[in-house]
Formats: structure tokens, C-alpha cells, sequence
């Protein structure tokens, strides 16, 4: 009979003994390991990538299938506030969908931030806890989850709006539209310049509704759309007369929309991505000129009531 030994657990620095160096390298090398412990499909990118402008990165990866983008931050003993801060700026900044931040063991302080950026529903994020153990002469070593999305699916990892809306955002930029902020990539909704402050172009989905809008808020948003619903006909008749025209609260809507739309595997996620792209840029066609005219004549009576003031 083969001798059984125990598991005597050991400190990460006796298993290795430099975190870039040693532990970074192993980890690297076994990315199924760590994998499986998430029901994620990690393919190795790089080690120490420069990710633009979210910094250098432990290990970049990618999920198997789904090509998501894979940010692994790692250390060799408790979840400290400088990888923390790395994490929170991964999130904020880079090109990515998923972060893996793996530690010997994670403060109740950093565990709820895990938490609280799950909750945002724009990106997953894993904080993984490495052991290290002796077995006779040999060293083994394992992960457990401390902290992971509520749902996490070994089919489809990436929250829903990023899944949603990554191409799509690709798609309008190339089709002519700026996305707001960073990439466009966070929250519910994703947002499109107008050229003018405080006016966006948007999509959003949300329980099988579909909607492709323009938005005007701040101090001038009375006027803007009072200035637009004078080409309400027109704009009308170019949109099929298909236009919800809303002013509620502190924000007015002019916008086209579609009920009974379930994203129900990938035709599902194909087909709404398809509808959001087609009646933005459709909204962007027909609204624009007239946004422009009606701008330019709001900051000619701007322009007036300074001289008269004068």
C-alpha cells in the first residue's frame, strides 16, 4: 500500500520566495489550476503586459470562447491596500471584463469591495485565496474562492451589459460615434457624444426593452427640446413615426424603442445588439442636423442678450 502523507500547510514565502519571480511564473504556468476553481477557461496572454492606461498587470489572459480579456493580480501575503488600489484602477481604466485578484487571505474591508464592484454588473471579479502545503518531501498548493460573482456561469462569464454592449460600442465608433468616457464600457447604459455638452446619444436594455435615445439635461434642457419639438413633424415622419417624445423630472427623452426582446443565448444577444445599432444610427441621422440648428440659434440668442446686458 502507497504511503499516505499529510497535508501540513506551510507559509507562501517558504513555497516561493519572490513574488515576480517565482510565484508569478508558476501561477502563469498553471492558469487551468485556478481555472477550473472558477469555472473559467484562462489562455495565457503575457506576464507583466502594460495594459494602456490601466498600467503594468501580473498576468493578462483570456477566457477560452468568449475571447473576455483577463486581469490576474497576485501576491504573496494579505490583501494589502496598493493591490487593492491596482484593482479598483484595472477596473476603471483598462480593456477588461474579468480581474482575479489572488491573495494568501482578504480582509472583511477588501472583500466588500470585491463585492460592491460585482454589484455594478459591469465586470466579474474573483479574489481567490493560495495555499501552499508540504506532502512528504514535495510541495503542493491549491485555491480557494473568497469572494466571486453572485451567479457566476461556466458558459458565459462576462456580466450582461458588457457582453451586450462590447461590440456594439466597437460598431458605433466605427460608424462615427464617440462613446462617453472611458471606452464607453460601464454601468447599464453606454452613452455617445453629440457634440454639445450635457445632450447624449444612448442605447440601453433592460427586461426585454429595447432603447435608442437622445438625451438632454442641465440648465438649457427646456429650451434644447422646446428647440427640437419645433421639427417634431419632420423628425416624425424620417423616424416612421415611431419617436417617444418624454420630458420627465430633471431630464427630457426623445426616443425609439422596442418591447418583447429576451436575450436568450447568442441570437438573442446578436439580435438586440443588431436593433440597438441600426435605431441609434438612425436617430443620430435624423436628429443631428437638427440639433445643430437648434444650438447655433440658442447661442445666437445667447450671444444678443449679452450685447443687450451690456
Amino acid at each position: 500500500m502507497a504511503e499516505i502523507h499529510e497535508l501540513k500547510p506551510v507559509g507562501l514565502r517558504d513555497a516561493w520566495r519572490h513574488e515576480a519571480r517565482n510565484f508569478t511564473p508558476w501561477l502563469a504556468e498553471r492558469l487551468d489550476l485556478l481555472g477550473r476553481k472558477l469555472n473559467l477557461k484562462l489562455e495565457l496572454v503575457e506576464t507583466e503586459a502594460l495594459l494602456r492606461p490601466g498600467g503594468f498587470v501580473d498576468i493578462l489572459a483570456k477566457q477560452a470562447g468568449s475571447g473576455a480579456n483577463v486581469v490576474i493580480e497576485n501576491q504573496l501575503n494579505q490583501s494589502e491596500d496598493s493591490h487593492c488600489l491596482r484593482l479598483l484602477g484595472y477596473a476603471a481604466n483598462a480593456d477588461t471584463d474579468i480581474l482575479i485578484w489572488v491573495a494568501e487571505d482578504f480582509s472583511p474591508y477588501h472583500r466588500s469591495i470585491v463585492t460592491w464592484l460585482n454589484r455594478s454588473d459591469s465586470i466579474n471579479v474573483y479574489a481567490v485565496r493560495v495555499r501552499a502545503y508540504r506532502v512528504g518531501d514535495s510541495l503542493a498548493a491549491d485555491f480557494e474562492l473568497a469572494v466571486g460573482p453572485s451567479e457566476p456561469s461556466t458558459e458565459h462569464p462576462l456580466p450582461l451589459y458588457p457582453r451586450l454592449y462590447r461590440s456594439l460600442v466597437e460598431q458605433l465608433r466605427r460608424d462615427g460615434l464617440t462613446p462617453v468616457g472611458i471606452g464607453g464600457f460601464r454601468g447599464q447604459w453606454r452613452s455617445f457624444e453629440t457634440g454639445y455638452p450635457q445632450t447624449v446619444y444612448a442605447v440601453g436594455w433592460s427586461d426585454g426593452t429595447a432603447q435608442a435615445f437622445l438625451q438632454v439635461y442641465g440648465d438649457d434642457k427646456k429650451r434644447v427640446y422646446e428647440g427640437l419639438m419645433k421639427h417634431k413633424s419632420e423628425i416624425g415622419a424620417a423616424l416612421n413615426n415611431e419617436v417617444i417624445w418624454e420630458a420627465q423630472g430633471h431630464e427630457y427623452w426623445i426616443r425609439l424603442e422596442t418591447k418583447g426582446m429576451p436575450i436568450v443565448g447568442d441570437a438573442g444577444y446578436e439580435r438586440a445588439r443588431q436593433w440597438l445599432a441600426d435605431n441609434l444610427l438612425r436617430l443620430h441621422k435624423v436628429i443631428q442636423p437638427h440639433l445643430n440648428q437648434v444650438m447655433q440659434e440658442l447661442r445666437g440668442r445667447s450671444a444678443d442678450d449679452a450685447e443687450a446686458s451690456e
